[in-house]
């Protein structure tokens, strides 16, 4: 997989486009994710503010493993994902970090920005992309499958969850299609 990822000024399609996330989008993106639902999986603590989430974000950024997308629909950003690059395990990324506004939940924004996202890694190099939720979360790990991911079972996670519990996470995997 070709690291740092380059996509340039974004990726899109239609309406749809993600675009590498900039500190001149954490207003948009604090708007966009203001319903709590759109944090209930996520263990991190909510952000308060614009500048709260744009400082969460760029801590997650400071290692160079880590690329974030704004996820924009008609111009509007609607939410965000990332790609977690580890240099130990180079054939692959995970795609994680994934919210959307919940007002968007349903509409198949997600799955097209994700299968946007998917072919841009594919063409990157990546031989596979693993995608995680939290074993609560069933509405992602169905938009997950939709995407024809293979389940690689529940493991226990180091993350704790904002009710104190210790997370597990659902793990999948989607491999390169052959050319």
């Amino acid at each position: 997989m070709k690291w740092p990822l380059d996509l340039g000024a974004g990726i899109g399609e239609g309406d749809l486009s993600l675009r590498p996330y900039s500190s001149d989008d954490a207003s948009s993106l604090f708007a966009a994710l203001a319903d709590g639902r759109a944090w209930e999986h996520i263990p991190r603590v909510i952000p308060t503010d614009a500048d709260a989430l744009d400082a969460m974000i760029r801590a997650k950024l400071v290692d160079g493993r880590r690329t974030t997308l704004v996820i924009r629909l008609d111009g509007r950003i609607v939410g965000m994902t990332s790609v977690l690059f580890d240099p130990a395990d180079p054939a692959g990324v995970e795609v994680g970090g994934t919210q959307v506004d919940p007002n968007k939940w349903g509409t198949g924004v997600n799955h097209q920005a994700k299968r946007l996202l998917l072919a841009a890694l594919f063409s990157h190099g990546a031989r596979w992309v693993q995608l995680r939720t939290d074993e609560r979360n069933e509405r992602s790990a169905a938009a997950i499958r939709k995407l024809g991911a293979r389940d690689l079972g529940t493991h226990q996670d180091v993350r704790v969850r904002r009710d104190g519990t210790q997370r597990r996470s659902l793990l999948f995997r989607i491999d390169r299609p052959p050319s």
